[in-house]
């Protein structure tokens, strides 16, 4: 169990915002190349390496795409070798999909100061880094990060991310997509009603705010986007249903959809649903 601080850090120092989600997939070329049929600019693909307890950087058994917005952005992450010690190894084991929340912080030390202070079961501060090899930028992208106790079962995985090299995170190329998309703007959840109040709480001392809460409904909200919790008897357990997405062409997209064949509806409200149980394990909700 980790030891309290005796005393609460500075809370400006601890403020956090969403900034990225990740999907465990089973193969990771394949959701790349779905992604990008559906309009997404990917970055290229690059192999996590982590650094040991004695400094030693090692592989950490996972590759990754990024699909880069102006606001968070979607990690597509597959477990290349679950001898390596990465933290979700076991996660395919149990289901593919949306495994990471992963909360924004410009000082991992002094927030996880802050999440142990309120009573978050965290790990240590660990530092990881993956190398850009885009044409036009590249470098070795490195970051702080540490993460709350987890099991496969879990909702998602949630940690909190210090970007140590931010200038090289958003490339101005790489937030150029054929579907306009700008904003990752919600998560969505839902499960039986025990664990979904246990998973807003979860989220609260995360570091999210509870704006609202009515009859089967939590809205959660950060700086820059909410999470929605929904209670849903008929599931054995919290699971992410959808992700919310904003800036994008739906007319554009509905026709890739046609185009490529995906499963997809048009709401009332002018958001494009579109089926991505089989890719992603969840909906996408894409708004213009």
């Amino acid at each position: 169990m980790n030891a309290m601080p005796d005393a609460m850090p500075d809370a400006s120092s601890t403020s956090v915002h969403l900034d990225h989600v990740g999907f465990i997939v089973a193969d990771l070329p394949a959701s790349a190349r779905m992604a990008e049929q559906l309009g997404f600019t990917l970055t290229s693909r690059a192999d996590h390496t982590r650094t040991d307890e004695h400094g030693r950087t090692m592989p950490a058994g996972s590759a990754q795409h990024s699909i880069m917005l102006h606001s968070g952005y979607i990690e597509l992450m597959q477990i290349t070798d679950p001898t390596a010690g990465h933290q979700l190894a076991s996660a395919p084991l149990v289901r593919h999909g949306l495994h990471v929340v992963a909360f924004g912080t410009s000082d991992a030390p002094a927030c996880h100061a802050h999440r142990l202070h309120a009573g978050v079961p965290a790990g240590p501060v660990l530092v990881w880094s993956r190398p850009v090899q885009e044409p036009d930028l590249q470098g070795l992208a490195q970051f702080a990060y540490f993460g709350s106790d987890w099991s496969a079962q879990d909702p998602s995985y949630l940690c909190w991310v210090e970007h140590r090299t931010p200038q090289l995170l958003r490339n101005p190329r790489l937030l150029d997509h054929a579907n306009g998309a700008r904003a990752l703007d919600a998560m969505v959840y839902a499960g039986p009603s025990g664990a979904a109040r246990q998973w807003v709480d979860q989220l609260v001392a995360a570091g999210a705010m509870l704006r609202a809460s009515e009859a089967g409904v939590w809205e959660l909200e950060l700086p820059n986007a909410g999470i929605k919790v929904l209670v849903n008897d008929q599931l054995p357990s919290v699971l992410p249903v959808a992700l919310e997405i904003s800036g994008v062409d739906t007319h554009w997209l509905r026709a890739r959809c046609d185009a490529i064949g995906v499963r997809h509806q048009l709401c009332a409200d002018g958001a494009l649903d579109v089926d991505l149980l089989d890719a992603l394990g969840l909906h996408c909700i894409f708004r213009p």
